[in-house]
């Protein structure tokens, strides 16, 4: 075939094309397609955040564990702190979070509940407080299953200390709708996954996000 029909069969080939696609808005009509266009391009099921508050200010995360454990679950409690911290620095906006480090050296040397002179010492704008009033990584002796009782709130160390936003995310469950046998995992390995689910329920919190995305922890969980 020489170039000049070559050519030509490539030009009717786009003629059917065009023609195709303007059959295709005629029957399904201009505003649901670009409205499809629409949400597609704006990231299909996003949510808005549900605080702004922390775009652009420099933020300290601190994650208190249930006062009836303080001890046996610090560790679970800064390694929150630090998951929330690294969703916010990926996720927010010119956001600049204290360095959980700084967090952990001020709680090893201080009084957990004065969250003011920690925002202080590491000249912080606001402070995510992350309270824990349970938390459990077990359902009965021989079947893990996660449970939480989470409640965050923002404060504006530049007004008095004032509460600027609260949530009490209630429950935390991992996974949801079952349980798994202790034996599939170490404990050690489930406390990581659960503590990431806790974090990121508290971190999306502050950024736009599929609320879908949770739907799939229960597989994650038996994996």
């Amino acid at each position: 075939m020489d170039r000049s029909r070559a050519r030509l069969v490539a030009i009717n080939q786009l003629g059917g094309l065009l023609l195709a696609a303007t059959a295709l808005v005629s029957a399904v009509g201009c505003h649901s397609i670009l409205a499809t266009g629409l949400y597609v391009w704006e990231g299909g099921n996003m949510v808005p955040a549900d605080c702004e508050a922390l775009e652009g200010k420099r933020v300290v995360v601190m994650c208190r564990p249930p006062a009836s454990n303080e001890y046996r679950h610090a560790g679970a409690s800064r390694n929150i702190s630090q998951k929330v911290s690294e969703l916010l620095v990926e996720h927010v906006k010119e956001i600049d979070v204290v360095n959980p480090r700084e967090v952990d050296n001020w709680v090893d040397e201080s009084d957990w509940g004065d969250f003011r002179e920690l925002a202080e010492a590491v000249r912080a704008d606001l402070v995510v407080h992350i309270e824990l009033d349970n938390f459990d990584l077990y359902k009965g002796k021989t079947l893990y299953q996660g449970q939480a009782d989470v409640t965050v709130n923002v404060y504006d160390m530049h007004d008095h200390s004032r509460l600027v936003w609260s949530r009490q995310l209630g429950e935390v469950l991992y996974p949801m709708n079952s349980a798994i046998p202790a034996q599939d995992k170490p404990p050690q390995q489930f406390e990581r996954e659960f503590v990431e689910v806790v974090a990121d329920q508290v971190a999306v919190n502050f950024y736009r996000h599929d609320p879908h995305d949770s739907f799939a922890m229960d597989a994650k969980a038996n994996r």
